[in-house]
């Protein structure tokens, strides 16, 4: 390699290093988490990391049980501080899937009931794998439309917060579900509308005609 790409390269990973969210990311045992498991890394102040392993493993069976199939485990982040949550994008949701490879776990999650964090790590999970069948490109041009990805992850986790009863699911029949991500990102982040019921609610509807195998 010539020496200036050499240079080229360095000032691009030097870059990367100093900026928060990319420092975290490529060098997560330089940024105060340790390794604990395969592809895992958590803040010391986010738990013991033996609760973390064994709600990661119970939502990956969830996850498999209801697609067919065993994810493959992301990069995972576990902050268990404000300073690790804001240079990785938080505190806003429980935790946050970047496509197939990458899932950030915020500290808040931290001190919810453990029925609520495996659930939040199974509704993640479903969508890494989503993200493993359907391009990214794809989701973005409409092939799956987002109320039915958060819709199907509801499903998928079990998640315990949400009513799905037949006589509530019939109340929402005229909710508006975004398609797009980023109007759905929009409303998730500014409204307490119970879209991700109603996502889940349609979802077991276009189960009826569909199958999970097709996506």
């Amino acid at each position: 390699m010539r020496p200036i790409r050499v240079l080229a390269l360095g000032i691009v990973l030097l870059s990367l290093g100093l900026l928060p969210f990319p420092r975290y990311v490529l060098f997560p045992g330089l940024s105060g988490l340790d390794y604990v498991a395969d592809s895992t890394w958590m803040e010391a102040s986010a738990g013991p990391p033996a609760r973390l392993i064994e709600e990661l493993e119970w939502a990956e069976a969830k996850v498999a049980e209801w697609w067919g199939e065993v994810p493959d485990r992301p990069r995972i982040l576990v902050c268990g501080s404000y300073d690790c949550d804001g240079a990785l994008k938080g505190p806003g949701p429980y935790a946050q899937a970047y496509g197939r490879h990458l899932l950030i776990v915020h500290a808040r999650l931290g001190l919810e009931s453990p029925q609520l964090r495996r659930a939040i790590l199974a509704h993640e999970l479903s969508h890494t794998l989503v993200a493993s069948r359907v391009s990214l490109l794809d989701l973005w041009r409409g092939r799956m439309p987002a109320w039915l990805n958060e819709g199907l992850a509801v499903l998928a986790s079990g998640d315990p917060r949400f009513d799905l009863t037949p006589a509530y699911c019939a109340s929402l029949d005229t909710e508006d579900l975004p398609a797009g991500y980023k109007a759905w990102g929009r409303l998730a982040g500014t409204t307490d509308r119970p879209i991700y019921q109603a996502a889940a609610c349609r979802a077991r509807i276009w189960l009826k005609t569909n199958s999970i195998s097709d996506i």
